[in-house]
């Protein structure tokens, strides 16, 4: 049974007790109070809605924390991704330096092969079909051949010539050209006067062109005769 009274409830509880056969009978009655169960169902509803609460703040938190865990990888990848291009673009260029200075340093050491095989030929002379020859200018290395005649041994000028031939050092011609970039094709005429003429000899060494330049000019001794000197000569 349930009474109200001033706010107040008065639940009635009964109780049977047994000792040593006898029994008793038990009757008290329990107050309840309707404000402070409110107040205690306030305060649990505060501190659910606190729960709640700091579960928002822990979500938002947790979301702003990952939005800049996201930004911090994100530029940590831009960063890797800058400096990896900028890498292999050092690398390649450093790789294409490398070649071209290797190639460079590898054509020096074979013009200056070229340069000592000179010097030996022009001191000891060339050992032709039995005869010795001896070359009074280093020029002749590249734009001369040796050729029978008769008993003898003559040199003969390449510009003279057909096309494909070699020289004492191997070297072919490559172009003829005058100062007007007129080209000229072999054989050229013998008595004839040519205004000053680029000639480039050309060979292959080790899978290197080495070219060598010289520019002659032309004059008339007699009417069967016309000088060709050379003025200028180098390797390119």
């Amino acid at each position: 049974m349930i009474s109200i009274n001033n706010g107040f409830f008065y639940q009635e509880v009964k109780f049977t007790l047994s000792n040593n056969g006898i029994q008793y009978k038990l009757r008290f009655w329990v107050m309840k109070n309707k404000y402070f169960d409110e107040i205690r169902n306030k305060r649990l509803d505060r501190e659910k809605s606190n729960l709640n609460n700091k579960g928002v703040k822990n979500k938002k938190r947790n979301k702003g924390a990952s939005l800049v865990y996201v930004l911090v990888i994100l530029s940590i990848i831009s960063a890797f991704s800058i400096n990896f291009v900028y890498y292999v673009q050092q690398k390649k260029d450093m790789i294409f330096l490398k070649s071209h200075k290797e190639t460079k340093i590898e054509k020096k050491f074979l013009i200056q092969k070229e340069n000592q095989n000179i010097e030996r030929i022009l001191k000891n002379g060339i050992n032709f079909d039995g005869n010795l020859v001896l070359l009074e200018k280093k020029e002749r290395y590249f734009d001369s051949v040796l050729k029978k005649d008769g008993q003898n041994a003559e040199l003969k000028n390449l510009i003279f010539l057909g096309k494909d031939i070699e020289s004492i050092g191997n070297y072919r011609i490559k172009s003829i050209s005058d100062e007007s970039d007129n080209e000229y094709s072999l054989p050229l005429e013998e008595n004839k006067v040519y205004g000053e003429l680029k000639v480039i000899f050309a060979r292959k060494i080790l899978d290197e062109e080495i070219l060598f330049c010289e520019k002659i000019v032309f004059k008339r001794v007699s009417p069967l005769e016309v000088e060709m000197r050379v003025v200028e000569s180098e390797f390119l």
